[in-house]
């Protein structure tokens, strides 16, 4: 039942039947220019809703497992803050603060490991495509931080549970 109701959850985001949305061809960049926030966040996270057996409309990722993850960049993006404030008009990031910043794609994958939620959060968001393309670059990692912010803003919104 877990599998049919996921299937269905990704046909609702946009996603073919026998598409695979977690993967992406070797060289193929996530496209940052045409990626908006809002309109990605909202639609991943209604992405993740379903009716459950009462017509109640359920979300089974919580928001403590997203706000795990939000943690987790934030830290990062603090460290970015602090390396914007020495490095006026800097455009890259540092290979440290770009070792770290692939490393949220470790943390993701784990819980995504331990819950098959978090698993179908980090499908349905494409937050591992997105975390490989942005590179070292500070535009790209600052949309990133926004659109964590903005899917646990519609987690919220929508309905989804504590």
């Amino acid at each position: 039942m877990m599998v049919n109701n996921m299937r269905e959850q990704l046909v609702k985001a946009g996603y073919a039947q026998n598409s695979r949305p977690n993967m992406q061809k070797k060289g193929q960049q996530f496209d940052f220019d045409n990626f908006d926030v809002v309109t990605e966040a909202e639609k991943a996270i209604k992405g993740l809703q379903y009716k459950d057996r009462y017509d109640n409309i359920k979300i089974d990722v919580t928001t403590s497992q997203i706000r795990k993850f939000l943690t987790a960049v934030n830290v990062v993006r603090n460290k970015v803050d602090l390396y914007k404030a020495k490095n006026k008009g800097a455009e890259a990031l540092s290979k440290e603060l770009t070792a770290e910043i692939k490393f949220l794609k470790v943390n993701l994958l784990y819980q995504a490991g331990r819950t098959a939620a978090v698993k179908q959060f980090m499908t349905v968001s494409k937050l591992n495509i997105i975390i490989d393309g942005i590179g070292d670059s500070l535009a790209r990692f600052v949309k990133f931080t926004k659109y964590v912010e903005a899917l646990v803003a519609y987690h919220k919104f929508l309905g989804g549970r504590d």
